[in-house]
């Protein structure tokens, strides 16, 4: 048994075994290369799919970053008209083309004119996987300022709503005329004169266009600015 088993152990060691071996270890190397081959080509798939999405996204984000840009400066042009309604009800100089009469009323006593916009892009970039490149980075600190602005004009617009309502809680409680204004829409004289003339109601309309012109005014041209800027540094990488 013992010669037999040293003369199987001798014809292991001989060339049919190494070759064998040799054979069964570059099979494993190109199992193992063809395994690394195949990681590879699928991690370029999905590097190149991630890269065709984002570059998707920023096309939909400089679409979408163009039509708020209208409407923010939309707004301005809204601001500006609330600006000078107010200066006609303070006695002031005005720009007589930028103020409707017929609407004046309601616009001082009921409207809170806010900046209407939706939060479109913020959704796009919350919920896309982003790359790490440039661009991507841009929509990252693009999505933070439109965040950080619509804060600030909620905030501001809350302010402006306690304000008319606590300007229109005090002419229910001390004009007789509230009644009709407030059932008919009916300013007569009385009503015409005390909103045109009464220095404690000209008062908080003052404090209302302190509030939309010097508040929400300023508010709105810095997001303007920033989001001009935005876009502009957006479209330089985006191009690259």
């Amino acid at each position: 048994m013992k010669i037999f088993n040293k003369q199987r152990f001798q014809l292991l060691k001989g060339r049919p075994f190494q070759k064998y071996l040799t054979y069964a270890l570059g099979e494993i190397i190109l199992v193992i290369i063809g395994i690394l081959i195949a990681l590879g080509i699928s991690n370029w798939n999905q590097e190149k799919q991630l890269e065709n999405a984002n570059k998707d996204l920023q096309k939909k984000v400089l679409i979408q970053l163009d039509k708020d840009i209208n409407a923010v400066g939309n707004f301005q042009k809204v601001i500006d008209s609330l600006h000078q309604t107010y200066l006609k009800v303070l006695g002031r100089d005005y720009d007589s083309d930028k103020v409707k009469d017929e609407s004046m009323l309601s616009t001082v006593l009921f409207e809170v004119n806010t900046l209407s916009l939706d939060k479109h892009l913020n959704n796009l970039i919350d919920n896309a996987e982003l790359d790490d490149s440039e661009a991507s980075q841009q929509l990252i600190d693009l999505n933070s300022t439109y965040k950080l602005h619509l804060k600030k004009c909620d905030d501001i617009e809350s302010i402006i709503f306690e304000k008319m309502k606590n300007n229109l809680a005090e002419i229910e409680k001390t004009q007789t005329w509230y009644l009709e204004l407030i059932t008919d829409f009916t300013c007569r004289n009385e009503c015409i004169n005390y909103l045109l003339k009464d220095e404690g109601h000209k008062a908080r309309i003052a404090s209302l266009r302190f509030l939309y012109v010097s508040g929400y005014g300023s508010l709105i041209g810095d997001f303007l600015d920033d989001l001009e800027m935005a876009k502009t540094a957006l479209e330089a990488v985006v191009s690259e």
